[in-house]
């Protein structure tokens, strides 16, 4: 039996169980992971004998000053989550329970919701999007050698150069280092966006799944740090930044390496996280990732002024 339950009813226990047991079990969607993303969240749960054995998280935002469901930033992936137990497992029941009060839409499903067609989502727009995974249970001799050629000398100059990877023991440095770089040009990233990677990281710190690391030089000056998060199947590499001289240097591509190596013959995926941006999907593809495609989902009835707003706006 689907049910939607508003955020005050869901059981926390039962929802991390099912989650965990779920074939398409990641990060994002664990209920404490959710909670520190978003403010609030709601969700569709089929419920079999007290257990939650599939789960469709809602999270809320507003998007000028409309609340709707709406993907949280660090969070690639949501979408439906499916057990042995599960009797419903097509996307278009739960697409249907969404309240009609939440107007706007934008959801990013996983890589193993592909049950998805034109005629069957309704009122949605669908795009497909890709991220890029490396398997990590080869040696790393042999995922090395699928480096693209050109891309092998550049996992070298940094060490040449007297860099080192190290850990890097608070996330703040790579929050300043990305604001004085990228985030310059990235005017939708607010402050309330950098408080919440801050929240984030301390969170997943508690729980043992992150790993911070950068590159600097003896000085202790930096010019690339990555943040990875780690589960049983999978590290991702959810957030990072390099200096100008750490680009010149090619930092983050040793950086990279130095995961690889680290990490090769586990039997894991290296999820990039992937790109919409050709360059940096290029950046990925150089390590032998491979593209994987999921979906997004996108529904926005927006009252006429709000939708006026929408279209003149350059804020």
């Amino acid at each position: 039996m689907l049910r939607y339950l508003p955020y005050h009813q869901i059981d926390f226990n039962a929802w991390d169980a099912c989650v965990e047991a779920s074939g398409q079990s990641m990060v994002y969607a664990h209920s404490w992971y959710l909670s520190t993303v978003c403010k609030r969240w709601d969700a569709v749960v089929e419920e079999l004998d007290g257990v939650y054995v599939s789960v469709f998280p809602l999270p809320l935002g507003r998007r000028m000053g409309q609340l709707g469901v709406l993907q949280p930033f660090f969070t690639q992936q949501l979408g439906l989550f499916t057990t042995s137990r599960s009797t419903c497992r097509e996307l278009p029941p739960y697409l249907q329970l969404i309240p009609e009060k939440y107007k706007l839409v934008y959801l990013q499903l996983n890589t193993a919701n592909s049950s998805l067609g034109p005629g069957n989502i309704g009122l949605f727009e669908m795009q497909e999007r890709v991220t890029y995974h490396l398997d990590l249970r080869p040696g790393y001799e042999h995922i090395y050698k699928n480096y693209l050629p050109k891309h092998r000398p550049k996992t070298k100059k940094a060490p040449g150069l007297g860099l080192q990877v190290k850990p890097l023991p608070e996330i703040e440095p790579l929050i300043e280092l990305f604001k004085s770089t990228k985030g310059k040009e990235l005017h939708d990233v607010k402050k309330k966006h950098y408080l919440l990677l801050a929240n984030l990281y301390k969170e997943l710190q508690h729980r043992q799944r992150a790993e911070l690391l950068q590159v600097a030089d003896a000085a202790g000056t930096l010019y690339a740090a990555a943040l990875l998060v780690h589960q049983p199947d999978k590290i991702i590499l959810l957030f990072s930044s390099s200096s100008a001289e750490g680009r010149r240097a090619y930092a983050m591509q040793y950086l990279l390496d130095s995961c690889m190596r680290k990490y090769a013959g586990t039997n894991r995926t290296f999820d990039f996280e992937g790109s919409m941006i050709p360059s940096v999907a290029k950046f990925y593809a150089n390590f032998g990732g491979s593209p994987v495609p999921y979906v997004s989902l996108a529904k926005q009835h927006l009252p006429w002024y709000l939708a006026w707003k929408h279209r003149t706006s350059t804020s």
